[in-house]
């Protein structure tokens, strides 16, 4: 499986048989030759207004890519997708979608905000994860605690960058005694799983 941050919170995940993208609608691309393809579109923000799957192209000319737009579970093309609702934060706003994403026998929990702390059920209910992408606006120590409690082979922070403040590589920072080096992807099998955790970040792909 490979592993490719577009912008955003927008990630393709690429196994063998099929490919996820998540949350096009933040990749900040305006070029239809610079869209990801995708069999499967994960949607985790609850205010997301139709169309953004128009953001993202067929991996397969004979269908248009399937839009999970919350809770529930999807099985496209060899990938399996399950969708846990988040706590709401602090706003009473409602919470975003929690995924767990199989593909290439590979689970990967897709956290894209920790606004609202994950239960201990929610955590029971997205299982054991190999790889854990987590969004780390809210704080290193969120995701370190995160990291902790899910005990993944590989942590993949995300974030955004604002003041010349890079979010994933502080708290890449904090959970690796080396300095992180963004890469332009990850692979990742069963027969590469770093042991003890280890961590990686991703530089967002050039448009």
């Amino acid at each position: 499986m490979e592993i490719t941050w577009i912008g955003g919170s927008c990630f393709r995940f690429r196994g063998r048989d099929g490919a996820l993208v998540t949350d096009p609608q933040t990749s900040g691309r305006v070029r239809r030759s610079t869209f990801p393809k995708a069999d499967l579109v994960a949607i985790t923000h609850p205010d997301v207004p139709p169309g953004a799957e128009s953001l993202v192209l067929p991996n397969h000319k004979s269908r248009d890519p399937y839009v999970a737009d919350g809770p529930g579970e999807y099985d496209v093309s060899g990938v399996y997708l399950h969708g846990i609702a988040s706590p709401r934060a602090p706003s009473r706003r409602p919470g975003h979608t929690v995924y767990a994403l199989d593909i290439d026998r590979i689970t990967v929990a897709l956290i894209p905000s920790l606004a609202g702390e994950l239960t201990n059920e929610m955590l029971e209910e997205l299982g054991t994860a190999q790889v854990l992408v987590v969004n780390a606006d809210d704080g290193a120590e969120r995701v370190v605690n995160l990291v902790n409690r899910i005990e993944p082979n590989l942590a993949v922070p995300f974030g955004r960058s604002s003041n010349g403040r890079h979010s994933w590589l502080h708290a890449a920072r904090a959970l690796s005694e080396a300095e992180p080096t963004p890469e332009t992807s990850v692979n990742v099998s069963l027969s590469n799983l770093p042991e003890p955790v280890a961590t990686r970040v991703l530089a967002p792909r050039a448009a």
